[in-house]
């Protein structure tokens, strides 16, 4: 099997995997609110829907709706910037707080079940295969585009390092999440 083929079957293997889980239990925020709920919560409570917008890659209309969903859930709240009242930033509430721990306790108790059942050594295999593929990649991007602003930030004394939030050796803490 070549390359390509092997990339194409990973990515559905991934992508079927992240959506049984998903499915497990019936969430009260869509996918693209969880990822606004995660981003507040783990890099940037106050926001603006601009930052929201560049942070998450979509759209302002996007934003907007899931900004009005989840303050309509009482998870989010709007506040005029005390320095600009033109500007309104985005702060999750306790309720919004609680909906994301809650779902990544849930994330990480349903993938520790599964990685129990794949064993000790075959776990420490596929986190050593994914850490490998992450550096390829972050070396590779590196080499096209130059240092990725995470990674600039997280050199400069930033707080947003995205790629060990998210798949480096301290996962989130689930207080702070």
């Amino acid at each position: 099997m070549g390359a390509q083929a092997q990339a194409e079957e990973l990515i559905q293997l991934v992508t079927q995997s992240m959506h049984g889980l998903a499915q497990e239990h019936a969430e009260q925020v869509t996918r693209g609110e969880g990822a606004l709920l995660r981003y507040l919560a783990t890099k940037h409570d106050g926001a603006t829907a601009g930052e929201l917008r560049e942070a998450l890659e979509v759209g302002s209309g996007r934003v907007s709706n899931a900004l009005k969903n989840l303050e309509g859930k009482g998870m989010v709240k709007r506040v005029s910037s005390a320095k600009d009242g033109r500007v309104v930033q985005v702060y999750l509430t306790e309720q919004g707080r609680a909906a994301i721990t809650a779902r990544y306790q849930r994330l990480l108790r349903q993938v520790s079940e599964l990685l129990e059942d794949v064993g000790e050594d075959d776990c420490a295999e596929l986190l050593r295969l994914t850490k490998k593929v992450i550096d390829l990649s972050q070396k590779r991007r590196e080499e096209s585009v130059g240092p990725s602003r995470e990674l600039l930030c997280s050199q400069s004394g930033g707080n947003h390092d995205r790629q060990t939030r998210l798949f480096g050796d301290h996962p989130p803490d689930p207080g702070v999440i």
